[in-house]
């Protein structure tokens, strides 16, 4: 699993911090690629982790506290915050789609209820379209205001991730 940590301290992400995280499953613990290097980190998050670093073993308790992660290391403590390594390429995306007035589907689920026709003029926020998915009804709102131009699926279609739904087009001023 591909992520990236940054480091906190006194409450504020500390500038340059940034780096990304590679963590795959292997043996008793994981195989870390960090820093062009890859460690073989033994335990797991809550308990006393065992790595080699450079050649030396180290032992460090490395536990969750809300969305961070802490390590605690030779009396120091570390916090880093935990991000998806895809977080910026999915804001741009969903910031791009916005703009073009552009409903995608956030996940794979059904299409439940479109609560719009193409004509309609529509206020951004209004939701448009219910999608179900995991037992849960989730109502995606119109981008932007404008006409609705174009209704991709019908009540009752499947959906993957990223599939277009419904595409609103901005009134001209």
């Amino acid at each position: 699993m591909k992520f990236v940590l940054e480091r906190i301290a006194a409450g504020q992400i500390v500038e340059g911090s940034e780096r990304d995280v590679d963590v795959r499953p292997e043996g008793d613990g994981f195989a870390v690629h960090l820093d062009g290097a890859e460690r073989p980190v033994v335990g797991q998050i809550g308990e006393v982790t065992r790595a080699l670093v450079d050649g030396r073993p180290v032992e460090a308790s490395v536990r969750r506290e809300g969305e961070a992660i802490v390590v605690e290391y030779h009396g120091r403590r570390y916090t880093y915050r935990v991000r998806d390594a895809r977080a910026p390429k999915i804001v741009r995306r969903r910031q791009e789609e916005t703009a073009r007035g552009e409903i995608h589907a956030p996940m794979p689920g059904l299409v439940v209820e479109i609560l719009a026709e193409v004509g309609d003029t529509v206020e951004a926020g209004r939701p448009l379209v219910v999608i179900e998915a995991m037992k849960m009804q989730n109502a995606l709102p119109a981008p932007l205001s404008g006409k609705v131009t174009v209704i991709a699926v019908k009540t009752g279609t499947p959906v993957e991730t990223g599939a277009l739904l419904l595409t609103v087009t901005p009134d001209e001023a």
